[in-house]
């Protein structure tokens, strides 16, 4: 009876086991890629070489395209669409390509800083951008550069206005901001990396990770049969 009692309650611990990571699945870019997104214009004054190093240049004009990138995300077998901006810079993005690989929430401090620059983008859309959006976008590509896997080579520029973001989104970290973004990884690490867009007004996008309503009630439901089953077993 009580190797019964414990094969259950394995079995049941596996099962939330299981529901509380099947969420990830993959992501599709979609849009009239480049067309449908924000061209960017900037001057460098400055560029990271691919040692880390920041070396100083003369100014150079880029003209690139930015974030928010229209897309959907596909978890635990529902398609939503989604929003996103890419981490890095020399990854290169492949519209309409299927991106398997996980979701998952900010790991590095650079992540946290990633994930208020991706707050304040709630809501922007390539036909309704702020301001700034070209601007956070660098922000987010110069962040998270270090950690590029920089498959194509080169080095990433440095944008001024960028500079700035990238000192706000610091002091927001520091004044207890807490990071509330959904970043994917994919598969193949030569891959794009994003971070998830609120669709919305408001920031925050956590909400992506949880367990779907009726995953739970169907858990729960599941669990307390298997009590019941014990139940009449151990009255025998």
């Amino acid at each position: 009876m009580m190797k019964f009692i414990v094969r259950i309650l394995g079995l049941s611990s596996l099962g939330l086991a299981c529901a509380s990571t099947a969420f990830a699945d993959g992501i599709t870019l979609s849009g009239d890629y480049p067309n449908g997104y924000i061209w960017y214009s900037f001057t460098a004054t400055s560029e990271i070489a691919t040692n880390g190093t920041i070396t100083p240049i003369s100014s150079t004009t880029y003209n690139d395209p930015v974030s928010p990138y229209t897309a959907t995300s596909t978890i635990d077998g529902v398609t939503i669409p989604s929003q996103f901006a890419c981490l890095d810079i020399n990854n290169g993005t492949n519209i309409g390509a299927f991106y398997s690989g996980a979701f998952g929430v900010a790991v590095t401090s650079a992540d946290d800083e990633v994930s208020w620059l991706a707050d304040q983008l709630a809501g922007t859309t390539p036909n309704n951008p702020l301001p700034d959006t070209g601007a956070i976008s660098m922000a987010i590509w110069q962040l998270e550069f270090p950690s590029s896997n920089d498959s194509e080579g080169g080095s990433m520029p440095i944008d001024p206005a960028a500079q700035i973001w990238i000192t706000d989104a610091a002091d927001a970290v520091a004044n207890g901001y807490q990071p509330d973004s959904v970043f994917f990884t994919p598969d193949n690490p030569t891959s794009q990396r994003f971070v998830e867009i609120s669709l919305t007004k408001q920031p925050g996008t956590l909400n992506l990770l949880a367990p779907e309503p009726g995953t739970l009630s169907l858990m729960g439901t599941g669990l307390l049969g298997l009590v019941g089953l014990v139940r009449r077993r151990v009255r025998r």
